[in-house]
C-alpha cells in the first residue's frame, strides 16, 4: 500500500509540474488589447551585369528582406469601434546596420464611419495603387525587392508618394465595392519627432495623396480598379509636384491581366507612363510578366540627367511553393534607361521566403 501511495503521489506531482511548465510557457497579453505577431524571413542572391549590381565585379551579391509585424487590436462593445495599431520592424543586413529599424508604426480607430490612421504609415497613393504589379509573382515584379530600373528617377510607375512619413490617413467604409482614402503629410522627411518636422527642403512637403478603388465581380470576372492622385511641394523653391494614375486588374480562370496609365508633372518635368502585366497560377507555381514604359523629361531636381528619354523595363516574376509557408521567389528583368551612354541592363534575384 505504501508503494502504491508513493506511486500515486509521484504521478500527481508530475502532473502538477507539467501543468506548471505549460503555464510558464504560455505568453499572456500584458494589457487590454489582443496581440498578433507575424512576418517574413527572406534571403537570396542578386545577379546581373556589373552596372546593375554595384560593388562586385562578377555582378552578383546577396541580400535579405526580413520583416516582423506586431499588431494590437481591441473592440469597444458599447460603440462597436475597433482600435489598435501596428509596428513593422525591419531586420536586414545585421551588425548594427541602419536598416534594423521600426520603419512603420501607426495607430487606428475604425467604425461605421470609416477608419483613421495616425503615425508613420504610407498613404492611399501607395496602399491603394492598381497597376501591373498587383498580379506579379516573386517579390513583386517591377515593384519588388530589387529593381535597378526604379532606383533611377527616369523610371516611374506610380504618382509621387510621401512614403512612410508621419501623417494622418482616412479611409471611407467600403460601399458597393467602392472605397476612398486621403492622407496628409506635413513633411515627407519627418520621422515622428518634432525636431524632424522641418529638417530638409529637398523632400516633399504639404503632401496630399488620394485614391478611389473598386473591387467586385461580373459574370465570373474579378475586377479591381483604382485611381490615385498626389500633390506636394518640392525643393528649396517650393515647386509643385503632382500626379494622377488609373489602373485596372481582371481575373478569370486563374489568369490575371493588369495595367495602368499615369502622368506626373507640375513645375517639374512632365512624365507619362504606362505598364501592363499578365499572370497565372499553375498548381503550386505562379508566373507573371510585366512591361513598363515612361516618356518625358528627366528633371535634375529629382536626381536624373536632363533630356528626353523613353525608359523601358520587362520583368518576369515567379513563385513556387515548396513547403507550407515556404516559397522560392524570383524576379528577372531587362532594363533600358534610354539615356546617352547607357546600355540595356540585365538583373534579377532568387530568394527563399518564409511567411509566419
Amino acid at each position: 500500500m505504501r508503494i502504491k501511495t508513493l506511486l500515486l503521489a509521484g504521478v500527481a506531482s508530475g502532473v502538477v509540474a507539467a501543468a506548471g511548465a505549460a503555464n510558464a510557457a504560455e505568453v499572456m497579453p500584458g494589457g487590454a488589447l489582443d496581440i498578433t505577431l507575424s512576418g517574413q524571413l527572406r534571403a537570396g542572391v542578386l545577379f546581373g551585369e556589373n552596372d546593375s549590381i554595384s560593388g562586385n565585379d562578377p555582378g552578383y551579391g546577396m541580400y535579405t528582406n526580413n520583416r516582423v509585424f506586431i499588431d494590437v487590436r481591441g473592440k469597444d462593445d458599447g460603440s462597436l469601434m475597433e482600435y489598435g495599431g501596428r509596428f513593422r520592424l525591419r531586420f536586414d543586413n545585421g551588425r548594427g546596420s541602419n536598416n534594423n529599424i521600426v520603419d512603420r508604426s501607426w495607430l487606428f480607430i475604425r467604425g461605421g464611419w470609416g477608419e483613421v490612421r495616425l503615425g508613420n504609415e504610407v498613404g492611399p497613393g501607395d496602399n491603394s495603387k492598381v497597376f501591373s504589379s498587383v498580379i506579379a509573382a516573386g517579390t513583386g515584379g517591377i515593384d519588388g525587392d530589387f529593381n535597378p530600373a526604379f532606383g533611377n528617377s527616369v523610371y516611374t510607375y506610380v504618382v509621387p508618394l510621401s512614403g512612410a512619413a508621419t501623417k494622418v490617413v482616412y479611409y471611407t467604409p467600403e460601399i458597393a465595392g467602392f472605397q476612398a482614402g486621403v492622407s496628409f503629410a506635413p513633411d515627407d522627411d519627418a520621422g515622428g519627432l518634432v525636431s524632424q518636422n522641418d529638417d530638409s527642403d529637398q523632400g516633399g512637403r504639404q503632401h496630399v495623396e488620394g485614391a478611389i478603388t473598386y473591387k467586385g465581380a461580373f459574370s465570373g470576372v474579378d475586377i479591381l480598379a483604382g485611381v490615385t492622385a498626389s500633390t506636394a511641394k518640392f525643393g528649396p523653391d517650393d515647386e509643385d509636384l503632382n500626379g494622377i494614375s488609373g489602373g485596372v486588374s481582371l481575373g478569370l480562370f486563374g489568369f490575371n491581366l493588369a495595367g495602368a496609365y499615369g502622368h506626373n508633372g507640375g513645375d517639374l518635368a512632365d512624365v507619362d507612363y504606362w505598364n501592363i502585366g499578365i499572370g497565372g497560377s499553375f498548381g503550386p507555381a505562379k508566373l507573371a510578366l510585366e512591361y513598363s514604359q515612361a516618356d518625358g523629361n528627366v528633371d535634375p531636381l529629382l536626381g536624373g540627367t536632363p533630356g528626353d528619354s523613353t525608359p523601358t523595363a520587362i520583368v518576369l516574376s515567379g513563385t513556387m511553393g515548396i513547403m507550407p509557408g515556404v516559397s522560392l521567389l524570383t524576379d528577372i528583368g531587362l532594363y533600358d534607361t534610354d539615356l546617352p551612354g547607357s546600355d540595356e541592363n540585365f538583373a534579377g534575384l532568387v530568394a527563399v521566403d518564409i511567411q509566419f
